[in-house]
């Protein structure tokens, strides 16, 4: 009897080990399996990031300071006013696109750096959000503005999940603390986030929620405790960008604000943005060419577009300089519509001889 539970015991311990065996087998296949697709991946990522078409032109043509903004020169500087200085103010930007509002925003901060007594550190944050496209969910699952906490039941088995514990995600209000919020299109943010975005503007803080936070529950970090009960610092300056009339922003919103208005750009100032964005671009551009093409375009970044394709021409003909017949032919192909009737004496397209002949008839009809 006692040699039948000797084998028993004996072929039950050989099973549970070979069991545990291959639970750990698989557990080092699975690690050895890991680690081959993260070097793997991380091989193909590295890879990636070495590839690069090269800084577009629009960019490298946008202006860089106050003093290439062009037309703009009372928004600007109320823009400094508002920006620079020991009190600076949360600001909303009114104008049409392309007119500069965001490179005079950018430059604003890297001027407010520079000013005396100015709260912002040199190493301020400049965060950028397009409001039409950021992503909302009206359950807070997930809130790049404001931030978001990630709940035990939607975290799955994670470090902090497992234990159930709560994580808060910081949004971009928080990530641009000590530094300005440029928030483009901010006319199209969702009300709620918006009712959400002045309550942290009041706050200069965010705070969370969450129904798996317990202030005695030991097993959860201090400094989530302390985002609990403290909130997470959210102390910046705002600046709304919108192509809205005043009339449609929340006044709550615009009594928090400076507002300043950007002005639609004139034919001699497009002309001048012409010709700066070429000389950042080393453009050889006819003077009639510049006049044509300020004719149908009403702002900047129109025309730095088609300048970019009629570079882009130029190039591929081995020519240096972008003639008038290469504006039209830029702006009938892409169907532009003429927008200003302004065309200076030397660009006038002199009549052919047929067409003063029949006003000469018509002339002579008259008199008779």
């Amino acid at each position: 009897m006692s040699l039948v539970l000797i084998i028993a015991q004996t072929f039950f311990f050989a099973v549970g080990g070979y069991y545990f065996l291959g639970m750990v087998m698989g557990a080092s296949t699975d690690r050895k399996g890991i680690k081959e697709d993260d070097k793997r991946e991380a091989e193909r990522i590295n890879a990636l990031r070495k590839v690069s078409l090269g800084k577009p032109l629009t960019e490298r043509a946008r202006p860089s300071n106050f003093e290439e903004i062009i037309g703009q020169e009372k928004a600007v500087k109320a823009l400094k006013v508002a920006l620079c200085g020991k009190n600076p103010q949360h600001i909303l930007i009114y104008g049409p696109p392309g007119v500069g509002k965001t490179t005079a925003a950018r430059a604003a901060l890297e001027e407010a750096k520079r000013s005396k007594g100015t709260p912002f550190a040199m190493d301020a944050k400049f965060v950028e959000l397009d409001a039409s496209c950021l992503r909302y969910d009206e359950r807070s699952f997930a809130d790049p503005l404001i931030g978001s906490v990630h709940d035990p039941i939607y975290q799955g088995s994670g470090a902090y999940g497992s234990f159930g514990i709560p994580q808060p995600k910081q949004g971009a209000v928080s990530e641009a603390h000590g530094g300005v919020l440029f928030i483009d299109e901010i006319g199209e943010l969702a009300p709620m986030q918006m009712n959400k975005l002045l309550k942290v503007l009041e706050d200069r803080c965010v705070h969370f929620e969450s129904a798996y936070y317990s202030r005695t529950d030991k097993n959860i970090p201090h400094y989530i405790h302390n985002i609990f009960r403290e909130g997470l610092p959210a102390d910046f300056r705002l600046i709304g960008a919108t192509t809205r009339s005043p009339s449609e922003i929340p006044p709550a919103l615009r009594s928090r604000c400076t507002e300043i208005f950007f002005l639609p750009l004139g034919y001699s100032q497009v002309i001048a943005i012409i010709n700066g964005a070429a000389a950042r671009l080393n453009l050889t551009v006819e003077p009639c060419a510049a006049e044509c093409l300020a004719a149908y375009t009403s702002n900047g970044r129109d025309a730095v577009r088609i300048l970019e394709t009629l570079a882009n021409l130029a190039e591929n003909e081995g020519r240096s300089v972008i003639s008038k017949t290469d504006v039209l032919w830029a702006v009938r192909n892409g169907r532009f519509e003429r927008k200003r009737s302004e065309f200076s004496k030397p660009c006038e397209i002199k009549k052919s001889k047929p067409q003063k002949r029949e006003k000469v008839v018509e002339l002579n009809v008259k008199k008779e």
